[in-house]
Parts: C-alpha cells; sequence; structure tokens
C-alpha cells in the first residue's frame, strides 16, 4: 500500500514533468514576428552569438533605430563582436550600444530599463534564445512597465522541439525551466 509521502512525492514529480513539458513545448513553438517594428533593439548575450546575429539583422532591416547588446564582458572589444556576429564598423559606431553591468537576466532587465529611460522609447525587440525567452519575458515586463515589449525568439544549440536528441539541450533546458519557476514563484509572492 502506498504511503501518504510516496503519493505526494509521486504527484511532485508528475506535475513538474508535466509543467517541464509544457515549458518545452511552449519555448520551441515561440512564433517570430515576420517583420517587427519598434523603437529600439536589445540583444541579450549568450546563445554562441546567434542573438546578436539575430538583432544586427533586425537593425540593418531597419527594425529598430538603435541597438543595445546587453551584459557585454568587460573583455570583449567590438572587432571581436564583428567576428562573430557580422555587421559593420559603420554599424556599430552609429547605432549599437553595449551593456557591460548586467551579470544575469534580472541584470539585463534592470540595465535595459535604463537605456529605454534615458532614450525615452516606448516599444523594443527583445532578442534571445526561445528557450530563454519565458524568464526574460518575466523580468522586462516588470522592469519596462508600460513599454511594448515584442519577443523575437532565436534558436541555439539548445533545441527545445528535438530536447531529448543532445544531451546539451537536455540539460540547458532543465537548468532554465528551474531559473524560469524559481523566477516565476518570486514573482507572484512578490519576493
Amino acid at each position: 500500500m502506498f504511503r501518504p509521502i510516496g503519493v505526494f512525492l509521486f504527484l511532485v514529480i508528475l506535475i513538474s514533468l508535466a509543467d517541464f513539458h509544457r515549458f518545452v513545448n511552449q519555448a520551441g513553438n515561440l512564433p517570430k514576428p515576420d517583420s517587427p517594428k519598434a523603437d529600439a533593439i536589445v540583444a541579450l548575450t549568450g546563445g554562441s552569438g546567434h542573438r546578436i546575429a539575430a538583432s544586427l539583422k533586425l537593425l540593418e532591416q531597419g527594425a529598430g533605430k538603435r541597438l543595445l547588446v546587453s551584459g557585454v564582458h568587460e573583455s570583449v572589444d567590438v572587432e571581436a563582436l564583428i567576428k562573430t556576429a557580422g555587421g559593420t564598423q559603420a554599424l556599430y559606431d552609429c547605432c549599437i550600444d553595449f551593456g557591460r553591468s548586467a551579470h544575469s537576466t534580472e541584470g539585463n532587465a534592470e540595465e535595459t530599463a535604463k537605456w529605454v529611460q534615458s532614450h525615452t522609447y516606448e516599444s523594443l525587440i527583445l532578442v534571445t534564445s526561445n528557450y530563454h525567452m519565458p524568464r526574460s519575458a518575466l523580468w522586462f515586463d516588470e522592469a519596462l512597465d508600460g513599454v511594448e515589449i515584442i519577443a523575437y525568439p532565436v534558436d541555439s544549440v539548445i533545441r527545445p522541439r528535438e530536447w531529448w536528441k543532445s544531451w546539451t539541450s537536455v540539460k540547458g533546458l532543465a537548468l532554465e525551466w528551474a531559473k524560469y519557476r524559481v523566477t516565476w514563484l518570486m514573482k507572484v509572492t512578490g519576493k
């Protein structure tokens, strides 16, 4: 016969697995807008350069006036970014800012909020990996209250649609799901 603690643990595991499946399905099926348009664009660092490359393409297409690359390490210079993500020196000089103070997704949101306020932008395209978008949205919606945020998810080496095929995806998605749930719980409880 099952003991109450065993039944409880079984239910917790079952609910967690169902929630993980929902999270992975949501991240893997986030829609990418065809022709987004906003005052500005922000790319969160990470994602093997895919995020920055996608945001540069958006900037070149006129989707926004200016780009903030948030969370750039102090040791990274423009030449290294151009080699990794593309773009030209002229584009970087005219229209791209580097945020170097963020060390977390929460920090990205705070850094972006200050940048948006200093430029008086009212709308923003948020570029990050698809698996990272749900948690990013929690932080950005709070930090940029009143600013329209258009999610622009990009693919990365972590693949939500085929997560079971790669240990990198399994690990990355499990970690991101846990971070998402902790962030969500913090928001719900007001901590």
